[in-house]
């Protein structure tokens, strides 16, 4: 399983995506979405040439012509509208469990999965909020959304903390790592990617982006 960070332009996606592919849902038809399903066929071929990822044709290709309504094409449509209208999709290490060791560790402890009850570290990896498109949710347990409001608001959170006031002591309780010296390698290494995740968010607020947190297996 992958775990991917989908930073998308907020006015674009909150004023045009969102409501197209909500639309589509209500009025069962792909009507509404097919201005911005063509608008994106440039960014998907290019996707599929840097990526090499074979000879099929996007969905959205056919959604913005003739193709029939239908729910599970339109969940697939959706994954490929966020992957191909992502202005950034950064690869690096997130450590969610361990920095979620680290900065809450009574939630890493009851194992929290409820997003109603996420500490913001967790927000951060996993999203504030479910993605919705009116009355539909997309992929409820392996998908998540901070709007700009969340982007801003994590984005502060995360320019809070302190890395270098981290310990070994902190690690104690993360599962899989048994002795001091792996918990030495974790923090080094989770140390080594945090700047990566905070400069992400502050990024994406200071250019009013929303991101999309998506577990892809």
């Amino acid at each position: 399983m992958a775990d991917y960070f989908l930073v998308l332009d907020g006015d674009a996606f909150e004023g045009r995506a969102r409501p197209a592919l909500a639309a589509a849902w209500r009025q069962r038809s792909f009507e509404p979405c097919r201005a911005l399903c063509a608008d994106l066929i440039p960014a998907a071929h290019l996707y599929a040439q840097r990526y090499h990822t074979g000879p099929d044709e996007p969905l959205l290709c056919r959604a913005a012509g003739a193709l029939p309504f239908d729910r599970a094409l339109w969940r697939t449509l959706v994954g490929e509208v966020l992957l191909f209208s992502a202005l950034e999709i950064p690869e690096f290490q997130a450590s969610a469990d361990s920095l979620c060791c680290l900065l809450a560790p009574d939630r890493y402890r009851a194992e929290v999965t409820e997003r109603e009850r996420l500490a913001p570290i967790q927000q951060v990896h996993r999203g504030s909020r479910d993605l919705t498109f009116g009355a539909a949710v997309y992929r409820p347990d392996h998908a998540g959304y901070n709007n700009r409001a969340d982007v801003a608001r994590l984005a502060a959170y995360l320019a809070g903390v302190q890395p270098e006031a981290w310990t070994l002591h902190d690690l104690r309780e993360l599962r899989g790592v048994t002795d001091d010296e792996e918990r030495a390698d974790e923090l080094e290494f989770v140390r080594e990617w945090f700047p990566a995740l905070r400069e992400l968010y502050e990024r994406a607020g200071d250019r009013g982006q929303v991101i999309v947190f998506e577990s892809i297996w």
